[in-house]
């Protein structure tokens, strides 16, 4: 009699492990999803004047195909095109609480970056995680008092993620 119910337990518990397993991967959006955490300063020991920046966002992705091998090199990841990129930080000046985007010759400055590949060789592929990026931030026409930027990210797929904002961030230049 024990025998019975338990042969009919076995199925029912591995279905109910399999469902939550499948529901959990589910609920993870194959487009990358990024949440600004913050950033920290360095300053310069010997001046008055900031001279890094690390801003910090985390990232899921429900598919794990965030970042790029160095052989990606066919378009649409090819070095000049848009994606040859995978990080996009767009830097903004601000003074006195107007912010605009420093021109230097003919190109808007950015901090975008190309990070390398790190989907899992797992079968469950859904990966999270942190980025930080390194800002050394330049100085154009005025010497702003605050800078900020908006970030997003890019799959392999070419998916975008929703884009953040850092809000104004202090300097000391």
């Amino acid at each position: 009699m024990i025998r019975k119910y338990f042969i009919f337990l076995i199925p029912v518990i591995l279905g109910s492990l399999l469902f939550t397993h499948c529901r959990k991967q589910a609920l993870i959006s194959s487009t990358p999803s990024i949440q600004y955490l913050g950033y920290t300063k360095i300053s310069y020991q010997n001046f008055n004047a900031d001279s890094l920046l690390y801003l910090q966002f985390s990232f899921e992705d429900g598919d794990g195909d965030i970042g790029l091998e160095l052989s990606d090199t066919a378009s649409p990841f090819r070095l000049g095109e848009r994606y040859y990129y995978n990080v996009f930080a767009e830097y903004q000046a601000g003074k006195a609480g107007v912010y605009s985007y420093i021109i230097n010759g003919t190109d808007t400055v950015n901090y975008n970056d190309r990070i390398s590949n790190i989907q899992p060789e797992t079968r469950n592929k859904a990966i999270n995680g942190i980025i930080t990026l390194k800002i050394e931030p330049i100085v154009g026409t005025i010497v702003p008092d605050s800078i900020q930027f908006k970030i997003y990210l890019v799959d392999r797929a070419l998916h975008q993620s929703n884009i953040i904002s850092t809000g104004p961030i202090p300097v000391n230049y």
